[in-house]
């Protein structure tokens, strides 16, 4: 159920892409307490993004989870984490990127055909 989108204004080869998203997946699941079977990691590269001005490298994400977000606390504990690794992986700084977070209803969201309703 836990979604994170992250939209880059760079390229990443695959092998990187793939590092990315075994360790975001693996991150955000221990972070969210969510069983790896519901995450889901999109990365969007090479996306045409300007951020302060600039179209130096930049990015921006999106978390949507059915708990575990919308709190201060929870959005502040998951920036301390994701944050270094997309830095690591992408080589955008922090002062590059944003985070949205989204708390989901359990109606909003299906899988396997029916919502966590």
């Amino acid at each position: 159920m836990p979604v994170f989108s992250l939209n880059v204004n760079v390229s990443l080869s695959d092998e990187k892409k793939t590092s990315l998203l075994k360790e975001l997946s693996d991150v955000i699941g221990k972070l969210l307490a969510k069983p790896e079977k519901y995450m889901c990691i999109h990365i969007n590269t090479d996306q045409a993004i300007s951020f302060a001005g600039t179209t130096q490298p930049a990015g921006f994400a999106v978390l949507k989870s059915i708990g575990g977000v919308g709190t201060a606390k929870q959005n502040n504990a998951i920036s301390d984490k994701v944050y270094p690794i997309i830095t690591q992986h992408v080589g955008i700084p922090g002062d590059r990127l944003y985070i949205e977070f989204v708390s989901l209803g359990a109606a909003d969201i299906a899988f396997e055909g029916h919502t966590f309703a």
